[in-house]
């Protein structure tokens, strides 16, 4: 399931960058790959106290040329719990192990408009972004034989979406050539949704999802990003 959702992330970016790419001007862009530390916040971190860590990946364009405005997108990604149990079931008349999988996950997306302002420490680039989107929460279960890995299924449990708005404040600061050092900070609201959580106390009988409660509240994070980003200018238009 984790590696179906980064190859559809990773094509939605391909074909995102193809469309630019015909219409591109000498503007510049920014495609950043960052590894993010989530702490949930307020209500959301009565079920989930834990520091999260995933990924998140962007891409930005100047807005007009010689101007430090730029609008883009970011997509991120953290697993949130894991719960697995094994489990005898009949099959062919015959009692066989089963080993149930559950996992929670958040999938964000948010659009952005980032701002440098005129304020440089050193080779240090300032700059704040205003950031609005959604939340994916959801959860699957994977089933496999015990005997034959090869032979699995899985399910989708539940999905629901968190709409999420915020703001984020970073630094670039310059390596080699057109690549820079990214760190950030990212405060991002989000609005009451279900969502399966671990409970530690819980038993099972037929499934992993048992080892989960279903919980509501709203979804608030901060989220810390260090990574890189790499800067290109687009062609001229004739």
């Amino acid at each position: 399931m984790k590696t179906k959702i980064v190859i559809l992330i990773i094509g939605t970016a391909f074909l995102f960058l193809q469309q630019q790419s015909l219409t591109s001007q000498s503007k510049i862009n920014f495609l950043e790959g960052n590894l993010a530390f989530s702490k949930p916040t307020g209500f959301f971190s009565r079920n989930i106290p834990q520091v999260k860590i995933g990924f998140e990946a962007g891409y930005l364009r100047q807005l007009k040329a010689e101007k430090p405005l730029f609008w883009g997108i970011s997509v991120y990604y953290h697993p949130i719990n894991t719960a697995s149990a094994t489990i005898e079931e009949f099959l062919d008349f015959n009692l066989v192990n089963f080993d149930y999988t559950t996992t929670s996950n958040l999938l964000g997306f948010n659009g952005k408009m980032r701002f440098y302002p005129d304020i440089y420490l050193g080779k240090t680039e300032l700059y704040l972004e205003a950031l609005f989107g959604y939340k994916w929460l959801f959860t699957s279960t994977s089933k496999t034989l015990s005997d034959d890995q090869d032979s699995s299924d899985s399910s989708f449990e539940r999905g629901s979406l968190s709409l999420t708005y915020g703001a984020a404040a970073g630094i670039n600061y310059p390596v080699y050539n057109q690549l820079f050092i990214n760190l950030r900070v990212n405060y991002l609201p989000g609005l009451s949704t279900s969502y399966f959580v671990r409970n530690n106390s819980s038993t099972v009988t037929y499934s992993s999802i048992e080892l989960f409660d279903l919980k509501k509240s709203t979804t608030d994070i901060v989220r810390w990003d260090i990574g890189v980003t790499w800067r290109f200018t687009g062609k001229n238009e004739e």
